[in-house]
């Protein structure tokens, strides 16, 4: 509860500083904007049942349409959320670029073209979901979980592949490869000027976007390999007889795992506010803002 709880108010909080005129000409900005509402999807249709299982009100451990609904927006939000961040990092290094074609690329008609494509293409790799998912199971991680071996393996795989190892890779890759090119910018002048004769500079809004995406992405690595791995070990020895004991632990293991994943869905806002000067002199400004706004319609 504790992390639906804190998950909102950042994501919350992220929506209305992003949604800010001067962000939403930016990329990246929009890339984080749209990220936040993919997470409090992703928050709510993965952490939400769990709190009403204590009060066995938990729709989706029973009835079949709202476990395969659940399961499917649960994938496609944080497939989505995933992509979105991985576009941000990709935009970032376009925009660290010296060479003019490559900041071009950095535009709002690519930005809403990716995230429309991800979405149709995650909501296609998940409609598996409304075949394989079921509720009512026993041994297994979850009530509402793939009915057999096959639907099991094609969704632990394509939720690796597709949710954890591919974004990684690429946000590792292209963050990088924009940590050089911000190292080469803040050379000395003679070194930022392009070959037309062009200065190249950056502005500061853009290079904390970087740094915010920089430590997002190591977060977020962390956060959800584990979960991956845990999931394809579950499904790879399902017809292993287990000890009661080596249950617990994997089962222990799993859900740990699986809050922790949850849980960088509700960090970003409080990444961005610890390592972004620019974010947090916003969030301020919307905190002072809305006081005001308060303070005269009470009084």
């Amino acid at each position: 509860m504790f992390i639906l709880l804190f998950g909102t108010i950042g994501n919350v909080l992220n929506l209305l500083i992003f949604y800010q005129p001067k962000h939403r000409t930016n990329p990246c900005a929009v890339y984080f904007f749209y990220a936040s509402i993919a997470g409090l999807i992703a928050l709510y249709s993965g952490l939400l049942s769990r709190f009403f299982v204590g009060f066995s009100l938990d729709a989706s451990a029973t009835n079949a349409i709202i476990c395969k609904l659940r399961a499917f927006i649960v994938w496609v939000s944080t497939t989505a959320s995933s992509w979105f961040l991985t576009y941000a990092t990709i935009d970032r290094y376009f925009i660290s670029c010296r060479d003019v074609q490559r900041r071009s690329l950095s535009n709002l008609r690519f930005t809403r073209r990716l995230m429309i494509i991800t979405v149709v293409g995650g909501s296609l790799i998940f409609a598996e979901t409304f075949y394989c998912y079921i509720p009512n199971l026993r041994n297994s991680p979850l009530t509402c979980y793939g009915q057999n071996m096959i639907c099991r393996l094609y969704n632990e795989i394509a939720s690796a592949v597709v949710f954890v190892f591919i974004p990684s890779t690429i946000m590792l890759i292209f963050g990088y490869a924009t940590v050089q090119n911000v190292r080469k910018l803040l050379y000395p002048i003679v070194s930022m000027v392009n070959s037309r004769g062009i200065a190249i500079t950056m502005k500061k809004t853009d290079r904390q976007l970087i740094q915010m995406l920089i430590v997002q992405i190591i977060l977020l690595t962390i956060f959800n390999i584990p979960l991956a791995i845990q999931r394809l070990y579950l499904t790879s020895t399902l017809n292993i007889q287990k000890s009661l004991l080596r249950s617990t632990i994997e089962n222990l293991c799993f859900q740990v795992f699986y809050l922790l994943s949850f849980m960088s869905f509700g960090m970003p806002f409080y990444i961005y506010t610890l390592t972004g000067t620019v974010f947090r002199h916003d969030c301020i400004n919307l905190i002072r803002s809305v006081y005001r706004k308060v303070k005269i319609a009470v009084f």
